[in-house]
């Protein structure tokens, strides 16, 4: 009986030890649908993207008080970006981003992602074309087509890592780069604020992940 006993007691040890670890293991990112509010210098528009996890390293540091985790993300993003400039055009993109994620275990993360894309401007105003002839025609949908470069920096807060919300609020300013324009290069700066949410059920990812272990240096 009292062998018995002792086989219990051990198993549940070992049991609460198992959890312990596994409720002190970070969270893993999932793939996550974003929405923001953007604005180009005084301009008001709109974003909204996918952002998609492909690999995750893990690192843990030795510190004086214990380990301290952080998870260097990678994401693949789609986004669709539009904004509007009075008297002067609208804007509509296609922007696609590779995301570096530093994400720490207070929930706080810093990012920074280049990107490439294509734009499509509209003229605000009527539009007209005039042939060799002298034939004046009113152009519908009149704009250009540009190529597209961009970098951001960004700064956020995941709910997930302390509340287990999968819910991320974040601000981002970006400068876009379009071309071929009169300037050769048309930049454009851009500040973003947004949230990004995730379910198991959609678009599910398994990212690649490696882990890391810095020791204390003496």
């Amino acid at each position: 009986m009292k062998n018995l006993l002792l086989m219990l007691l051990l198993l549940g040890i070992n049991q609460i030890g198992l959890t312990q670890e596994s409720n002190n293991s970070p969270t893993l990112p999932r793939t996550g649908i974003k929405t923001a509010l953007l604005g180009s210098l005084i301009y008001p528009g709109l974003k909204v993207g996918v952002e998609r996890p492909y690999k995750i390293i893990q690192v843990d540091k030795e510190k004086k008080w214990g380990i301290k985790t952080i998870l260097k993300e990678r994401y693949l993003t789609a986004n669709l970006g539009y904004y509007y400039h009075p008297n002067f055009h609208d804007n509509l993109y296609l922007l696609l981003e590779r995301q570096k994620r530093r994400q720490h275990m207070n929930g706080w993360f810093t990012e920074t992602a280049p990107g490439i894309g294509f734009s499509r401007t509209f003229l605000g105003d009527e539009a007209y074309a005039v042939s060799d002839e002298g034939q004046v025609d009113k152009l519908s949908l009149a704009g250009h087509n540009y190529a597209l470069v961009s970098l951001s920096v960004g700064l956020g807060y995941n709910f997930e890592i302390k509340l287990g919300q999968p819910l991320k609020i974040y601000t981002k300013a970006s400068l876009l780069g379009m071309f071929p324009s009169n300037s050769d290069l048309y930049l454009r700066p851009t500040i973003e604020l947004g949230v990004a949410f995730s379910t198991s059920s959609f678009l599910p990812a398994t990212p690649k992940l490696l882990n890391k272990h810095k020791t204390k240096r003496s």
